[in-house]
């Protein structure tokens, strides 16, 4: 929840100001840049400041930036009113982890500003372009579960099994296991399947190399041993 903070005349916000490692090496001027940029947005909009700078960190999500992490910690506490940005790379390169920040700011009462995009929750226009975000990040989720559904429908038209692997039957192994026993070959064997309609464990077809794994399975090698020993170690 919101704590409790004492009244400001003015707003304050946070100026967040990053850099990656690479940006250091061949923008030097690039953190001046946003600091000035942003300072001058700050005093246009008669905010007061503070500074939040990440130097050196490339990292895709909000997560990995721990002066913003920090920032988001204190504006949920009430400790400032606008986390305000230059460009929405700044803040994250991902669509989606940049709608969740959107998401939490109306949830804790904090404005969220970006100036490349017009992102401000503040204003109704601003607020407008922030729903469109948001809006884009739950396409490209329902365009990715969308992606993956199909791939794996493609997948199970060519006969490959998704999920947990099922193993096979006991009557058929046992099935397998008497036809060897009575001299009948791989292949024969697995002709007698297919004949009779018997899918795989994996929904397949039946393949000598296949009935060949079943006959060197523990459930198949376990069922050899009963009948040795049934019939006294006679072959039946």
């Amino acid at each position: 929840m919101k704590s409790q903070t004492v009244e400001r005349i003015r707003k304050l916000a946070y100026l967040y100001l990053r850099v990656s490692t690479v940006e250091q090496a061949t923008e030097g001027a690039s953190l001046d840049a946003q600091r000035e940029a942003l300072v001058a947005e700050a005093t246009r909009r008669g905010w007061d400041y503070e500074i939040v700078a990440d130097e050196g960190f490339s990292a895709k999500t909000i997560k990995g930036r721990p002066a913003l992490m920090s920032a988001l910690t204190r504006l949920d506490a009430g400790e400032a009113d606008v986390l305000l940005a230059l460009r929405v790379d700044r803040l994250s390169r991902s669509v989606s982890d940049f709608a969740n920040t959107i998401e939490r700011s109306r949830k804790r009462k904090w404005s969220l500003v970006a100036l490349d995009l017009g992102v401000d929750t503040s204003t109704p226009a601003g607020d407008l372009m922030a729903n469109v975000l948001v809006a884009v990040a739950q396409y490209e989720r329902l365009l990715i579960g969308q992606r993956t559904r199909e791939g794996m429908a493609a997948k199970r038209a060519k006969g490959k099994h998704m999920g947990r692997v099922r193993s096979l039957d006991e009557s058929t192994v046992r099935l397998i296991v008497g036809e060897s026993q009575r001299g009948h070959g791989l292949s024969e064997i697995a002709a007698r399947l297919i004949a009779d309609g018997v899918p795989t464990a994996r929904g397949g077809i039946w393949h000598p190399a296949t009935v060949r794994r079943v006959l060197e399975g523990t459930t198949a090698r376990r069922m050899q041993s009963e009948s040795w020993n049934e019939t006294g170690g006679t072959r039946t």
